[in-house]
């Protein structure tokens, strides 16, 4: 098997797969497998993101969160949420992922990605997007998961200035979550700032 046949018996695979995956697409052994893999990789047409996970390297970024976090889950939110809904203006050096698992950062060849726990009682809001391979968070979701995080020791959410509400923006989605909010002091300390962020958009349409 030359190698434009092992890439094209691959590309079902995309967004991203696992050396098992390609050892059972090719019908061989694992060992075989990677030593496929590295030379496909060295070729450019496929990027390495761990061990033992690759994508290709034609892929949009923002489809590869679920390879980073499996098994456990994730969606796209925080900045990088807050950009593709046109809420920001700056766009965010890395893509900011939320997942029931832990927090981190990966650096791979394609992109950054920034990852960031949150309780599974909360882990809700989001959609399909680009033909289902994108997992985003909703605008109002993407905005309370940045407030969310504002008190965590990272300093990543301590500022959040220039914020543009889309038209259809509705405040009544944040109700549900802050109900599951344990802790008094993080409660409160977002419904402070979705105040004053409901009022800066009221005086912003008049």
């Amino acid at each position: 098997m030359n190698l434009l046949s092992a890439y094209q018996k691959l590309k079902p695979l995309s967004p991203f797969f696992f050396t098992k995956d390609a050892a059972y697409t090719w019908n061989v052994s694992h060992a075989h497998a990677a030593v496929i893999l590295s030379r496909l990789s060295k070729q450019k047409a496929i990027v390495r993101l761990m061990r033992g996970c690759f994508t290709f390297s034609d892929v949009d970024p923002l489809s590869l969160h679920n390879s980073l976090n499996y098994p456990m889950l994730s969606y796209i939110s925080l900045y990088t949420a807050l950009y593709y809904h046109g809420m920001i203006e700056q766009i965010p050096s890395v893509i900011y992922i939320i997942t029931n698992g832990k927090t981190k950062r990966v650096k791979t060849p394609l992109a950054t990605f920034s990852m960031h726990h949150i309780n599974g009682y909360l882990f809700d809001g989001y959609a399909t997007v680009d033909n289902q391979r994108i997992i985003m968070a909703t605008p109002e979701k993407a905005l309370f998961d940045t407030l969310y995080l504002m008190p965590a020791k990272s300093n990543y959410f301590k500022r959040l200035t220039e914020l543009e509400l889309p038209n259809h923006f509705h405040f009544s989605h944040f109700k549900k979550w802050i109900k599951c909010i344990h802790n008094k002091s993080r409660r409160k300390m977002i419904e402070i700032k979705l105040d004053e962020i409901r009022n800066a958009s009221k005086q912003g349409r008049q």
